[in-house]
């Protein structure tokens, strides 16, 4: 019988260590969110916003957001969040953008800095990449 109790035991705090952190994650979740709308120059309703990644390491924590836009779905950027608990709840401390993609399936080139795939960069455009094939 004292064994089925220092199971149990084990198992609950297992199971609180588990839900603490699951809370931390949606609490980071949600400090973002609150972060965006305090942004009035975003237009919120023109991009969906789905979470890649969220480490939680004590006070701090670090998030990796993607943002695709709901009328060029192929235009997606991924910001990179760091964040601190401060009087017992996250806050955005900075922002960094970590990348992102825009591709036409029609033309593979298109948003890599090249016109029609020459490897001309359009006028006024800095360099990009050119293709190797």
């Amino acid at each position: 019988m004292r064994r089925i109790l220092v199971c149990l035991a084990i198992l609950f705090v297992i199971g609180v260590g588990s839900c603490s952190r699951v809370d931390s994650k949606e609490a980071v979740k949600e400090a973002i969110q609150k972060h965006l709308q305090e942004n009035s120059h975003l237009m919120l309703n023109s991009f969906t916003t789905q979470f890649e990644k969220i480490d939680v390491t004590g006070d701090t924590a670090e998030a990796l957001v993607r943002y695709q836009s709901k009328n060029l779905p192929q235009l997606a950027v991924l910001v990179r969040y760091g964040l601190k608990k401060v009087d017992g709840k996250w806050q955005v401390i900075s922002s960094s953008s970590a990348g992102g993609q825009m591709t036409n399936p029609a033309n593979p080139h298109e948003g890599m800095g090249t016109e029609t795939g020459t490897g001309a960069a359009p006028s006024g455009a800095p360099p990009g990449p050119i293709a190797s094939h």
